[in-house]
């Protein structure tokens, strides 16, 4: 067997396009300027910021395949994150997907897994020039895939993984891809979509229960003499840090306000311009910290951390009601909240989004041969297309 699972080049005979596709080791070899045109209108996920700061972090293991037309014009661009585990499990398919469906899998068909697209924050789709027409768009992603697993054959992965894929990197997927290849619900994206004038009209919209326990929330917060302070990242690294570290510990996560903040000093030096911070101040004393990203019609809910068990809903107004101020103020379309608690985010407001993976083996069959990961990813996905947070803790979303 072999990876098979994108369609041949050869449909395309006709075009005679001529395409230099080539690899980089890093995303410094093109600007942002020349980027651009390859990130407007998708994910803050895709951006060069963004990748940049995940390329940095990951201190070696990432490749770009790079199209280029004949005058050197840029077409696409293909992230490859070599095969070492992830911090926490979500980008190792074997064990994250395969595994926990119950299905019978061998771990050396599928481990290790050369992943593509993107391989942080759970949102994915594909750089390619949004001013090619569809069929040029499809042989350019068509081109970057197969030298992707060329790249994947030489560096010895069992497998090749596009995860956490959004509904258009889907659809660009779609048009690539063979028939017998199939998507699997990875996990499900909560976005606001920001529909209001101002925060009553956001009230109003609410269900009974829902809207009296929302604005009990926000009385027994705005009792309390709390401040609020926006800065940019760069000056809030230090703050920061010492939240996320004490909220990630509490949740059972090993890290430190050090690692942290190494963390956060990448992502400044490469997205500051982007961010947004809230801090949650008392009696000068900083108590809570949210890190956003602002991108197009967008506010990206990155990171949030909470200093003190309170017992004033201090989180839920830093990370629900503060943002949607700010949003709805500033004329944003929409907050994305990303995976997980979403108990919390469906009853304010959030709807869901599913989002897919991809995996192929160059040794094994489809896992859709198998009976037991076919119902589990049916589970899952009725668990989504329902909203139900009952039936999403119990699929093991995310």
């Amino acid at each position: 067997m072999s990876f098979d699972f994108v369609l041949s080049k050869n449909r395309f005979n006709e075009c005679h396009y001529q395409h230099n596709v080539s690899l980089v080791s890093s995303l410094e070899s093109i600007s942002e300027t020349e980027l651009m045109p390859l990130t407007e209108g998708r994910t803050f996920y895709v951006s060069r910021p963004w990748l940049l700061a995940i390329e940095r972090l990951r201190g070696g293991g990432t490749t770009y395949v790079v199209s280029r037309d004949k005058v050197g014009r840029l077409l696409g661009v293909l992230p490859i994150y070599g095969c070492e585990p992830s911090t926490r499990g979500f980008y190792e398919p074997y064990n994250r997907f395969l595994a926990r469906s119950g299905g019978i899998f061998n771990r050396n068909d599928w481990s290790p897994a050369l992943i593509i697209g993107s391989r942080a924050a759970y949102s994915c789709e594909f750089l390619v020039a949004n001013f090619l027409d569809a069929k040029e768009k499809a042989y350019v992603l068509t081109s970057m895939i197969e030298v992707a697993k060329d790249y994947a054959k030489e560096c010895g992965a069992a497998s090749i993984s596009a995860l956490y894929i959004n509904e258009c990197g889907r659809k660009q997927l779609e048009e690539v891809i063979t028939e017998d290849t199939n998507f699997f619900v990875a996990g499900a994206n909560a976005i606001l979509d920001i529909r209001w004038n101002n925060f009553e009209d956001y009230l109003a919209s609410m269900k009974g229960s829902n809207r009296r326990e929302i604005r009990r929330e926000i009385r027994v917060f705005s009792s309390q003499g709390y401040r609020i302070l926006s800065r940019k990242l760069a000056d809030s690294i230090d703050t920061l840090a010492e939240l996320f570290a004490h909220h990630e510990r509490k949740y059972g996560h090993n890290t430190s306000p050090q690692s942290e903040a190494k963390e956060l000093r990448t992502l400044a030096d490469t997205a500051n311009d982007y961010s947004h911070v809230l801090i949650l101040e008392h009696a000068g004393r900083p108590i809570g910290g949210i890190l956003l990203f602002l991108w197009e019609d967008t506010v990206y809910a990155r990171s949030v951390g909470i200093g003190v068990k309170g017992n004033a809903f201090e989180y839920f107004n830093l990370t629900y009601y503060e943002i949607i101020r700010f949003a709805i103020e500033n004329g944003y379309h929409h907050i994305d909240y990303g995976m997980a608690t979403y108990r919390a985010k469906l009853s304010r407001g959030a709807r869901l989004e599913p989002l897919w993976g991809l995996i192929h083996s160059k040794s094994a069959s489809s896992p859709f041969l198998d009976s037991k990961f076919v119902a589990w990813n049916r589970l899952r996905q009725e668990a989504i297309n329902l909203s139900d947070a009952t039936l999403l803790e119990r699929r093991q979303i995310p």
